[in-house]
């Protein structure tokens, strides 16, 4: 690839980039005064209700009557179906599994964001030519770190989410066993900690070609 080639394949990255922070932008502000209104509004009658909730949960279904492959008498009858995923509570009620869903969303928002515009910073000053400065090698080392604190933030936040949820809405339905997910995303980790070190590397490329400048 040419380096106008690369230029223009910079710049293309920066403007879609740009696009991304108006859009992330835009939702980080309406997202929270959509979830306060609807939450503040919510129906007392089931059916004039649209607050759908959607939590990661593992879920096992058994079948209502006891069975001879109950392993103990507190089992409820024979397993039927079990999983992971996510798991759509119809019209919750409660202000605190509607709420909290809403504000995980928002704070994993915030840091995507935090990347999202490293990330620009990072594109807008090759853009401009400058390849090699310290400037540069920090943005990609923080955007290693946005990688992994997302990946140790997101499951984390996932996990207690949905245990405070299940504790609020109270579900109770014989045969339905739903229990909260920890889906720990290891390639996540491993990928933000690969372009800590890439930074480390083109630190010394910098060092090395302002020492060259220095000499000519």
């Amino acid at each position: 690839m040419s380096s106008g080639q690369q230029k223009k394949l910079t710049i293309l990255v920066k403007r879609f980039l740009d696009v991304l922070r108006i859009l992330f932008l835009a939702v980080a502000v309406v997202w929270p005064i959509t979830v306060m209104v609807v939450g503040l509004n919510i129906p007392s009658e089931p059916e004039q209700r649209h607050t759908d909730v959607n939590v990661l949960l593992n879920f096992r279904v058994n079948s209502t009557e006891s069975t001879e492959l109950a392993t103990s008498p507190g089992n409820e009858g024979e397993l039927l179906l079990k999983g992971r995923g996510d798991v759509i509570i119809n019209n919750t009620r409660g202000q605190l599994s509607w709420y909290l869903p809403g504000a995980i969303s928002e704070i994993l928002l915030f840091i995507f964001l935090y990347g999202l515009l490293t990330m620009r910073k990072l594109f807008i000053s090759l853009a401009e030519g400058n390849t090699f400065t310290q400037e540069n090698v920090e943005r990609i080392r923080k955007v290693g770190y946005v990688f992994i604190g997302f990946h140790i933030v997101n499951p984390l936040l996932q996990y207690f989410g949905s245990r405070m949820t299940l504790e609020d809405i109270a579900f109770n339905v014989p045969g339905i066993h739903l229990h909260p997910a920890f889906e720990f995303n290891v390639g996540g980790v491993f990928a933000g900690f690969a372009i800590i070190v890439l930074s480390g590397v083109l630190r010394e490329a910098v060092s090395l070609h302002h020492e060259q400048s220095l000499t000519i």
